[in-house]
C-alpha cells in the first residue's frame, strides 16, 4: 500500500516509536530528521526502550522522550496499559512506528492515537490506520532507507535525499565525564586511543575471533603508539578479558563500565575504532570516528556503516551473507578475514583522517 496525500497535514504532536536495537536506532535517525524537516513546528516525542533512549537525547529532531521500560514499570499487561494511558493523556495527533512489532501498534491503538502509520509486519495491519506493505530489501538497499521508505510510502514526505552519513554528537556533560575518566585511568597529556569493540549482540556469527582482535590491538599499539580501550556491554566483559589475556601489551577494559551515552563520549575520545557489524559500529561511524568494521555473515549493502571515515573488511564466501546467529559449518566468512588485512585498513583510515583534518586546519589559516 502506498498512500497518496499527507495523512497528517498539520500535526501538533507526533509520537515516534523507536527501534529497539542500537544499530537500528542509529539507522532510523535520517527518517526522524526527515520527519522534523516536514513538520518543523510539531512536538515530536520519541518512545524508546531505555537501552537506546540515549541515542535520541539532545537530538535536534526530538522534542522530548518517553522511556518504555518493559522490564520495570511497564512490565506485563498492567504496565503496558499504564503506558498507553499516559500516552492517551498526551493527545498525540499521529504515531509513526519505526519499530515493527505487533506490540508497538497495539500500544498506539490503546493510546487512542487517531493516525497510526507503520509497516504491516507481525500481523498488525488491522491496528494501523495507514498500513504500509514493507518493501523488499532490494527495493531500499541500506536499512536507513527502510525507515525513510515508510514515510515516503505513507505520503508523509514527498521525497528524500541519499544518505551518505549519519551524524551523532556526544553530550557536553558526557564529553567532560570522558575526559575525567581517561585521566582517572592514569593517562595524561595527549594520547592516541584506539577502541576495540569485539562484541555483537545478535550472535557469534558476527564476531571476529577474539585472538585476532588481540593480535590486531598489539600491532596497533606498536604502529601508532596507541593506548587500547576494549569496549562492550556487561555481558561482553568476559570476551574483553579474554582478548586482554591474549595480548602482549596491557589494554584498559571498559566493557560493562559505561552507560550508552558514556560509551559514545569515550568513542569520541578515540582516533580509531575497530568493531564487528554491531550497534557500536553504527555509533562510531555516526560520531565521525575513523572506523574499521569486520563483516562476515551480514551484508555491507544492508547494514554497513555510513560515515566519512569508514572501512569495511570482508572476504565473503558463497554462503555469505547468511544472516544466521551461529555458523552451521566452519565460520569461513570470519576466519578468512586476516589480521593483516584489518591492520592495513586501520592504518589507511587513520592516515586518511589525519590528512583530511590537516587540510581543514590549513584552509582555516
Amino acid at each position: 500500500m502506498i498512500v497518496r496525500g499527507n495523512p497528517i497535514p498539520d500535526p501538533g504532536k507526533i509520537m515516534v516509536r523507536a527501534p529497539n536495537w542500537i544499530g537500528d536506532a542509529v539507522m532510523s535517525l535520517p527518517a526522524l530528521e526527515a520527519l522534523r524537516a516536514r513538520y518543523p513546528s510539531a512536538e515530536i516525542v520519541v518512545v524508546a526502550k531505555p537501552w537506546v533512549s540515549e541515542i535520541f537525547a539532545g537530538h535536534q529532531a526530538v522534542s522530548r522522550q518517553i522511556d518504555y521500560d518493559s522490564t520495570g514499570e511497564h512490565r506485563g499487561a498492567r504496565g503496558l496499559w499504564n503506558l498507553a494511558r499516559a500516552l492517551r493523556d498526551e493527545r498525540f495527533d499521529a504515531a509513526v512506528l519505526f519499530q515493527n512489532a505487533f506490540h508497538a501498534a497495539w500500544m498506539a491503538r490503546l493510546a487512542g492515537i487517531p493516525v497510526r502509520i507503520g509497516y504491516t509486519r507481525d500481523a498488525r495491519g488491522a491496528l494501523l490506520t495507514h498500513a504500509i506493505e514493507a518493501p523488499a530489501p532490494a527495493a531500499y538497499g541500506h536499512h536507513a532507507y527502510y525507515y525513510l521508505q515508510l514515510l515516503l510510502r505513507a505520503g508523509v514526505i514527498p521525497k528524500f535525499e541519499p544518505v551518505e552519513e549519519i551524524r551523532l554528537t556526544a553530550g557536553k556533560a558526557e564529553r567532560a565525564w570522558a575526559r575525567k575518566y581517561v585521566e582517572s585511568l592514569g593517562y595524561s597529556g595527549p594520547r592516541l586511543f584506539v577502541g576495540v569493540s569485539p562484541g555483537a549482540s545478535f550472535g557469534p556469527a558476527k564476531r571476529w575471533p577474539p585472538e585476532r582482535f588481540a593480535d590486531l590491538a598489539d600491532r596497533l599499539i606498536g604502529a601508532l603508539g596507541a593506548d587500547v580501550l576494549i569496549f562492550g556491554s556487561a555481558a561482553e566483559k568476559p570476551l574483553a578479558e579474554a582478548i586482554a589475556g591474549e595480548m602482549e601489551h596491557t589494554p584498559t577494559i571498559v566493557a560493562g563500565e559505561t552507560s550508552l551515552a558514556q560509551l559514545m563520549a569515550l568513542f569520541a575520545q578515540c582516533r580509531l575504532i575497530v568493531t564487528n557489524d554491531s550497534g557500536p559500529m553504527h555509533l562510531a561511524a555516526a560520531l565521525g570516528v575513523p572506523l574499521v568494521a569486520v563483516f562476515g555473515s551480514t551484508s555491507q549493502r544492508s547494514t554497513g556503516p555510513l560515515g566519512a571515515h569508514v572501512r569495511v573488511v570482508k572476504r565473503p564466501p558463497p554462503c555469505s551473507p547468511c544472516g544466521l546467529r551461529e555458523c552451521p559449518i566452519d565460520f569461513r566468512c570470519m576466519m578468512e578475514v586476516t589480521v593483516e588485512s584489518v591492520h592495513r585498513a586501520a592504518l589507511e583510515v587513520v592516515k586518511e583522517y589525519r590528512a583530511r583534518a590537516h587540510g581543514v586546519e590549513m584552509s582555516r589559516e
